[in-house]
């Protein structure tokens, strides 16, 4: 019912609703102005379809609740928070991979149809020609640009647990992949970087103590590719470098890496610790 109370309350809300659309705008121009002056400095790092995926990992509240960016990606995160810039050759992309922590349900933060609930959609929402490939797990778009799921491998291997990010019948389906349960029980990392349109970019990884000795284990498997595990030993040896010089926070102590067998940890200290 219409009445004085009713009637201020109304009109402290639309002064309300004013102030925020114009406190948007106002902020939104400062966000382009500084964009604009990263591009112009080169601090434009993460390349911009990878980070229009995360963006809509994020604004649907998947990113760092059920989804966490893996890979190569990962060294974006290590390399803000460190404050320094890395040899391109180790961060050139044309992938991304999505770990899956299949131990909990995921849910969309906002109000999804049902049908809408998927991971192939989001992807579909950033660019339109994404479609699953045959392998399940993977989607590619036109240009040939990748977005693997991947999830931990289980022991016992049928052990049941979430294999979709939504409901939908035809979604991509997360890989199981050796090694992974160890990120999936890693303490999130998380930081804030910029993409090459100089804008901010929040990344969920794994903590770079748990990514670097994951890499150094890659590159000293037989069965992986020699190439592969050539860039796996870089990699790895750089989050150790970044680790050890600019993130005295994280020290290289086995309580923090209870959750990867100790003779692993052993020969991956014993190799990548500086002197």
């Amino acid at each position: 019912a219409r009445t004085p109370k009713t009637e201020q309350v109304k009109q402290e809300f639309d002064a309300g609703r004013r102030n925020a659309a114009q406190r948007l705008d106002d902020l939104s121009a400062v966000i382009q102005r500084q964009a604009s002056i990263n591009r112009a400095i080169g601090l434009g790092r993460v390349p911009q379809l990878g980070a229009r995926i995360i963006r809509q990992l994020d604004d649907v509240g998947l990113l760092g609740n059920g989804l966490r960016v893996l890979g190569t990606y990962a060294l974006f995160a290590y390399e803000a928070t460190a404050g320094v810039f890395l040899d391109p050759g180790l961060t050139t992309t044309e992938d991304i991979d999505l770990l899956l922590d299949a131990r909990h349900g995921l849910s969309f933060a906002v109000s999804e149809a049902v049908e809408e609930q998927s991971l192939l959609t989001l992807l579909r929402r950033v660019d339109r020609s994404f479609e699953r490939t045959a392998q399940g797990f993977r989607a590619a778009n036109k240009d040939g640009y990748l977005v693997d799921l991947i999830k931990p491998m289980r022991n016992p291997p049928w052990a049941l647990d979430k294999t979709k990010v939504g409901n939908v019948k035809d979604d991509m389906e997360g890989a199981e992949i050796e090694g992974l349960v160890w990120h999936e029980s890693a303490p999130a990392f998380e930081s804030v970087c910029i993409d090459s349109q100089g804008r901010p970019l929040r990344i969920v990884t794994s903590d770079p103590r748990v990514w670097a000795i994951h890499k150094y284990w890659l590159s000293q498997r037989p069965d992986r590719a020699p190439l592969k595990r050539r860039r796996d030993a870089e990699q790895s040896k750089t989050a150790f470098t970044l680790i050890q010089q600019y993130m005295p926070h994280l020290p290289l102590d086995k309580s923090a890496l209870r959750m990867m067998p100790e003779t692993i940890i052993d020969q991956a200290l014993a190799t990548l610790r500086l002197k």
